[in-house]
Formats: structure tokens, C-alpha cells, sequence
């Protein structure tokens, strides 16, 4: 049902109770004091979204996810409900028996500077025939996203163009849909950033968001038309999970929730009724009290540093933020459940491992926690 027909709908509820109320004032009766309904407030709170309408996700960026294999279970099992895999493995490692029990988010790896769309719908087509065993009945993974910060060139693996990420976008959504429409298609996650002077290299993620859009329009007409989901990756930095936006610390969305900004410009900008997901959360454990301090990336993570406890108390907030104030947010992904258990990757040899939480008072608080 259009936005529109649904909100007309409110405001027609919302009438007809006004109208109940005063036909139960009889004659006799005061006037009682007068009462402001904000309705800007009620529409806020019950918006509605094109795109899946499922259960908010509960979701960990996972290393070691053949640990959740049924027939060889390693790990306990999880009271969250989503695992994003990042690597792209043999196929059968995802399907039958090897079927993870919980719902997938894959990371497909194609949608990069070298890959021309029609590569990039070619690599997804074959993913979503993959992933299907059974056609429009059974699936391995529930949902696929394109690619990885691609307004960073890092991960770009070139230099940054959101007019071709935008083409990707689009080539491997049509593709995976022409296979089967119920796969969820999720742009990728965009690092919050204020980019660099050389935007090839690292571009402001409002910026490439904006591009993104304006070329998806010129495409298919519909801002929206290419991803059923926003993917974000609002990290916390150095700042507590309900810090404000506005605020100079959070400059350039550098804060959990800088994602408000990119939701005001998908929905209040071009008009995209489509949910947000943060498909990369996080805090940093003490590194220099690890004995990382000297690490020659410690100095670009200086400030970051949290308690093993308050690093749990960074995420359960921000998942209890986001479910009270956002109801935009369809699923949050900590990063990570257990980067620290890489082969062959010391402590000391990047940062990723001390986002994890595996073993730490954080997994065992957001194990704990509500999940409504």
C-alpha cells in the first residue's frame, strides 16, 4: 500500500477519536483543558516502509562462523538472530546440512573498481542460484550485500566512483531479484566519514550517498529502486552510544548515532521509505592496556579505548537506543563477535581484533539482554 494511502488512514483514526471524545461530553459537562496533538510526532513513531517487512535483526559480524555448522556446533548457541559472512566460501558450505540456524547476511565481494556492472550481476546472479536450493521455497542465506564501504578506496580496491558503485548496485539487485524477489538486497555499508581532499581516495559518506541516489534516479527514475535496505556503519568512535549528533565530537557523523543524518537524507531528501541497516557497530576494547600501544595504527585509534565493560554497556545501549527512537533501524550487526581467533593475526597486528567481544563482558551482556 503507497505511504500515502497508510498515513492518510492515521490522520482518519486519529479524527475519528477526536470525534468520540467529544460526543461523550454532555451538556452539563466543563470544557476540560485544551490538549496539542503533534502529529508530525505520531507520524514519526508509525512510519511505513517499502522494502521486508521482517522482525528487527539481531545480527554479529562473524569470523569463525563454520562454528555454528548443526553437525559440528563449537560455539554455544546465540540468542542473536542474524550472521553476516564476509567471505565468500564454496557454496555447499552454506547449504544442506551445513545450513546455518540462523538468518545469513552474505557479503558479496565483486562490486569493486575492476569489475564492470554486467561482472558484478553476473557474480550475483550466480550467488542467488547458489543460495537457492529449492526455487521461492528454500534458501541458504536470507539476505546479500553489494560490496563494502565503497566510498572508501581500501575496500573499493580503486578509486572511489559512486556513479559506478550505483551501476553495480543496480546490476546485481535486478540480477538476484530475477532469480528470486524475496532475497533481500542490501547496499553497502558506507563508512562514516568526512572523506579527504582527493575524494578517489576516501569520500564524505553523505556525499557519495547523495551521487549514489541522484545516479540510481537517472537510471531507473526511483531513488529507492536499486536496494530493498540502507546500509550504514555507525560506529561509536570516541563518544558514548546516545551522544549528540550535533555536537562537535561527533563531527562528520563520527558517532553512533550519525546515522540519523543519513536516514533525514534517504527519507527526508529523496523520499525513500526503505529501512536502514547497520550492518558494522562497534567499540574498542583497551588496546593499550593489551600492550598494542605501540602498534602503528594505535595512534589513528587514540581516544577509542573502552573498558571490557564499558564496551558491552556501549552496545546494549545502542541496541536499546535504536529500538526506543528509530524505528527506521531493521538490524544492527556488531562488529564483531570473534576477529580476535584469526589465524595467523597477532593482537597487535590491526585493530580488528579488538572490536570483538568473544569472551568478554560485552558477549555475555548482549547475550543477556532484551531482544523485543
Amino acid at each position: 500500500m503507497p505511504q500515502t494511502n497508510k498515513l492518510i488512514k492515521v490522520m482518519r483514526l486519529l479524527l475519528c477519536m477526536a470525534a468520540l471524545a467529544l460526543t461523550t461530553l454532555g451538556p452539563a459537562q466543563a470544557a476540560g483543558p485544551m490538549y496539542t496533538v503533534y502529529l508530525p510526532l505520531i507520524t514519526k513513531q508509525y512510519m511505513f516502509f517499502d522494502g521486508p517487512q521482517i522482525r528487527f535483526g539481531y545480527g554479529w559480524g562473524i569470523y569463525k562462523w563454520r562454528n555454528y555448522w548443526p553437525a559440528n556446533q563449537q560455539y554455544p548457541t546465540t540468542s542473536f538472530t542474524w550472521l553476516k559472512v564476509t567471505e565468500n566460501p564454496d557454496p555447499w558450505q552454506l547449504c544442506g546440512p551445513y545450513r546455518l540456524p540462523y538468518a545469513v547476511l552474505l557479503q558479496l565481494r565483486k562490486a569493486d573498481a575492476n569489475a564492470t556492472p554486467q561482472q558484478v550481476a553476473d557474480d550475483a546472479w550466480t550467488w542467488a542460484h547458489n543460495m537457492e536450493t529449492a526455487p521461492g521455497v528454500n534458501k541458504c542465506v536470507e539476505a546479500f550485500e553489494i560490496g563494502n564501504e565503497p566510498n572508501l578506496s581500501g575496500f573499493y580496491g580503486g578509486p572511489v566512483d559512486p556513479e559506478k558503485y550505483a551501476d553495480q548496485l543496480c546490476a546485481a539487485y535486478d540480477a538476484i531479484k530475477a532469480t528470486d524477489p524475496s532475497f533481500i538486497v542490501v547496499s553497502g555499508g558506507l563508512a562514516a566519514t568526512g572523506g579527504l581532499p582527493d575524494e578517489t581516495v576516501a569520500m564524505k559518506d553523505t556525499t557519495f550517498l547523495r551521487r549514489m541516489l541522484d545516479r540510481i534516479i537517472a537510471k531507473k527514475g526511483n531513488a529507492g529502486a536499486c536496494f530493498d535496505v540502507l546500509a550504514h556503519h555507525p560506529y561509536g568512535f570516541r563518544v558514548d552510544f546516545d551522544h549528540d549528533p550535533t555536537d562537535a565530537a561527533c563531527a562528520e557523523r563520527s558517532c553512533f548515532r550519525g546515522v540519523e543524518e543519513i536516514f533525514e537524507i534517504l527519507s527526508g531528501e529523496y523520499g525513500v521509505q526503505k529501512r536502514i541497516w547497520a550492518t558494522e557497530i562497534g567499540w574498542l576494547r583497551d588496546f593499550t592496556a593489551g600492550g598494542c600501544g605501540g602498534a602503528g595504527w594505535a595512534s589513528v585509534f587514540g581516544g577509542w579505548q573502552r573498558s571490557n565493560q564499558d564496551q558491552g554497556a556501549q552496545l546494549v545501549g545502542a541496541y536499546q537506543y535504536a529500538r526506543q527512537n528509530w524505528p527506521w533501524m531493521g538490524a544492527m550487526f556488531v562488529f564483531n563477535l570473534d576477529f580476535n581467533s584469526r589465524e595467523h593475526v597477532g593482537p597487535c597486528d590491526d585493530e580488528q581484533g579488538w572490536f570483538a567481544v568473544k569472551g568478554f563482558a560485552a558477549e555475555t551482556m548482549l547475550e543477556g539482554m532484551a531482544k523485543p
